[in-house]
């Protein structure tokens, strides 16, 4: 099959829903194992993703980016030969078909002519087609697939998926962490917007769409971590993720029962558009913090997006979990990446897009490990995956200070895995050590490292540029809080990234609240 390097294109939406390294000194490894060859001076990568999807849409168009980016720069110097980048797509279909089995047919056909693979979205597919490049000993890395499970694997398994890396997102259990971060920034300051105490019991709902990695891997972390920021969960709701009548049931209820100052949402799909529509209807003064993916688009709200407060989108003062946003440089790839995106797509991106940085990582550690051998380029597995172990390696991120991925455990705490304390002083200085604070889960094996100096995810809110006569998705968190310790076991959360704006709490709920 003819390898063939695609240029950069426009990605039509459909809505389903580091920074260049120097080159080492060469040298073939010692230690013998699976080595990549890369014939004709270029390193083909698989991106696997649904094509026609938003996530495997975004997935394409930033690895075409970083390739072209790279490729336009004289591509990745192996021992100071220059090889090209080439990208092949791998249609997964998985958002359609959660069995696994076209992505499995997809992959297979692939992957003798792939060194690497990059993508995946949907866990219960990603799981079954990521076996094809596990027996074949392809480094994957997974943009994409969020659950702890499947890092996990390394865990139990390491021989056979120590080829499985974690770029985004991390895991479900650091998700709802963030989320519940952000939500205290929020309660913090609307308790000092309303002149309450500092320790004032504030309320919240949760609605949540009925898919396993919302129902029963973010909700109960919600439920069990409300109590320790003052606010009382007056009730959950999980709802049909495919019926807007059943999040508009859920709103009317809540209407009818509670006044809440906050709603969780926990949404990934469609249904996200329907519950900004209906919270707006119903309940408008509650201000909506958590997960909705739709809520981190420009497509679904276009038609409002130049209409002034108080009008203005559904999703207008909406804070939700986000990878980027329009402001905050979580470093100094961020600006470069947001601007060569939006005028190639036109649209923000969705976390999936960070194969971009995925393929900036690759070109670091083949330019350190990769080596020439009888004028062909090559790179040891086993030398790829030590690299990729080591924190002395991380990148920076689009996305976050410093990209990394958790190692072996390196003791065990009462029978489960846990990251002993020298690994926890490489990754975390300074920190105090507590055993049972490092377990696995949540932090498996080459899963993406959390915190403050490594990646933190951002809180984004729409609100209104009066400059521009448009309404923007900003970032509003993390955040400088003055007078408040938020130092936990991954360091100091009172920060914020360069160009964060301040928090908008609406007039409306201040109003209706005060």
């Amino acid at each position: 099959m003819k390898r063939i390097l695609f240029p950069i294109i426009a990605v039509l939406l459909v809505m389903g829903l580091v920074l260049p390294g120097c080159a080492g000194e060469g040298g073939p490894p010692e230690e013998e194992g699976v080595v990549y060859t890369f014939e004709d001076g270029e390193i083909v990568i698989g991106i696997a993703g649904e094509v026609g999807h938003a996530t495997g849409d975004m997935q394409w168009a930033a690895a075409q980016i970083a390739a072209g980016a790279i490729n336009g720069a004289d591509g990745v110097d192996i021992d100071g030969t220059s090889h090209t980048i080439v990208l092949q797509r791998i249609d997964t279909k998985e958002a359609s078909d959660e069995t696994g089995e076209q992505g499995t047919i997809a992959m297979s056909a692939a992957i003798d002519d792939v060194d690497f693979v990059m993508g995946g979205f949907r866990t219960e597919s990603t799981e079954v087609y990521r076996e094809v490049a596990m027996d074949a000993q392809k480094l994957f890395f997974n943009c994409g697939a969020a659950t702890e499970a499947l890092q996990h694997s390394a865990v139990t398994d390491y021989d056979k998926y120590k080829y499985w890396f974690k770029t985004t997102p991390y895991n479900e259990h650091f998700l709802a962490q963030s989320v519940l971060r952000i939500l205290d920034a929020v309660a913090i300051k609307l308790r000092q917007e309303l002149g309450l105490a500092p320790d004032a019991e504030l309320t919240a709902a949760i609605i949540s769409e009925d898919l396993k990695w919302a129902s029963d891997e973010q909700v109960p972390e919600y439920e069990a971590g409300l109590p320790a920021l003052n606010i009382k969960l007056l009730d959950t709701y999980l709802v049909d993720s495919l019926a807007p009548a059943s999040t508009m049931g859920a709103l009317t209820d809540i209407q009818a029962k509670y006044d809440p100052h906050f709603i969780i949402p926990v949404y990934s799909g469609t249904m996200g558009v329907a519950y900004a529509q209906g919270m707006r209807a119903y309940v408008p003064n509650a201000m909506s913090v958590g997960i909705n993916v739709y809520a981190q688009l420009k497509a679904p709200w276009a038609a409002d997006l130049a209409t002034a407060p108080p009008g203005g989108p559904a999703c207008a003062y909406q804070i939700q979990l986000d990878t980027w946003a329009e402001g905050p440089k979580q470093s100094a790839m961020t600006a470069d990446f947001l601007n060569a995106f939006a005028s190639v797509v036109g649209e923000y991106p969705l976390y999936t897009a960070a194969t971009y940085d995925a393929i900036f990582g690759l070109k670091a550690a083949l330019e350190d490990v990769g080596y020439m051998e009888d004028g062909v380029g090559k790179a040891k597995a086993n030398d790829l995956i030590q690299w990729y172990e080591d924190p002395a390696n991380a990148q920076p991120l689009t996305s976050g200070k410093k990209a990394g991925t958790y190692p072996q455990p390196g003791t065990t705490v009462d029978g489960k895995p846990a990251l002993s304390e020298d690994q926890v002083a490489a990754l975390y200085p300074g920190t105090e050590y507590n055993a049972a604070d490092w377990v696995m889960p949540p932090h498996p094996t080459h899963d993406l490292i959390y915190g403050p100096e490594w990646v933190t995810g951002v809180g984004a809110q729409w609100q209104w540029d009066e400059a521009a006569g448009v309404w923007k998705k900003v970032g509003i968190w993390p955040m400088e809080i003055e007078g408040v310790d938020l130092v936990d076991q991954y360091g100091d959360w009172n920060f914020q990234y360069p160009g964060t704006k301040p928090l908008v709490i609406p007039q409306n709920v201040i109003d209706h609240f005060g």
